[in-house]
């Protein structure tokens, strides 16, 4: 019934004694390397994506309790961010959150920043 399958496999596979020992023991050596390679960076891939995240929560929540305590250095802290970071903060008074986000280039925002300078001067 299964002869023919038989046949295709006794071909396939090698026919000395060297060769069928080393695939006995490299082949699961070498399937093993490869699970543990995909398992061991898959958790690494999410424990660098959960820090990551972790990290960037922390320094929204210390922006936003800095802006919620006093008009102390906000200047200070918004320009300090606005250089070190790749994101562009900017608070406007009285104003509600909306719920979609605009993605701003630097350049616009510090476009934005001299404009208000300018005007703050003119007062």
């Amino acid at each position: 019934m299964f002869y023919g399958l038989n046949n295709f496999i006794k071909d396939i596979l090698p026919k000395r004694l060297f060769y069928r020992s080393l695939i006995i023991v490299a082949i699961p050596i070498i399937l093993l390397q490869i699970i543990i390679t995909i398992v061991f960076f898959d958790s690494l891939w999410i424990k660098a994506n959960k820090g990551m995240t972790r990290s960037m929560v922390g320094e929204i929540k210390i922006l936003s309790q800095i802006y919620k305590t006093g008009e102390k250095n906000k200047d200070l802290i918004t320009n300090e961010y606005n250089k070190n970071f790749d994101f562009v903060i900017s608070i406007k008074k009285n104003e509600r959150t909306k719920n979609k986000i605009k993605k701003e280039s630097k350049k616009d925002r510090q476009k934005e920043i001299k404009k208000e300078r300018t005007t703050e001067r003119r007062k």
